[in-house]
């Protein structure tokens, strides 16, 4: 696994999942990344609202609060606190249809990753995001 020589992002994945939250977690640190965790969209708004994080991997699917509406509740709250700066925020669901895919870019995300995915998919995801941070 490539990792282009982007490291040291400050991620946050918003997973309910235990499988789906150690698989990430482990590639994005092996491509030396720093790793935030929350289990829903609620705690993943609240970590948003408590830290600055370079890029988000939102799950659809989540008890609580769906990532649906935590990435429309963080665009809210970019908007209001930081109208000139926006976090990079990745949807990561199973409901890769056309229909999910659009509700997902409307709520505000920059991109969309179908699960189940490879680590290389989504360092290159990283990369087309970040390149200009190569060290």
């Amino acid at each position: 696994m490539t990792n282009n020589n982007i490291n040291n992002l400050k991620i946050l994945l918003v997973e309910d999942n235990d499988l789906n939250q150690k698989f990430a977690t482990v590639v994005l640190k092996k491509l030396g990344h720093q790793v935030d965790l929350a289990e829903n969209g609620k705690r993943g708004v609240e970590l948003f609202l408590e830290n600055e994080y370079d890029l988000i991997l939102m799950d659809i699917q989540m008890p609580l609060m769906n990532g649906i509406e935590a990435t429309s509740k963080i665009r809210e709250y970019e908007k209001q606190l930081q109208p000139d700066k926006a976090v990079v925020i990745f949807a990561v669901t199973a409901y890769a249809m056309d229909y999910d895919r659009q509700n997902c870019f409307e709520a505000g995300v920059d991109d969309f990753l179908a699960k189940p995915f490879k680590a290389q998919s989504l360092a290159d995801m990283i990369y087309k995001y970040f390149k200009d941070r190569i060290s």
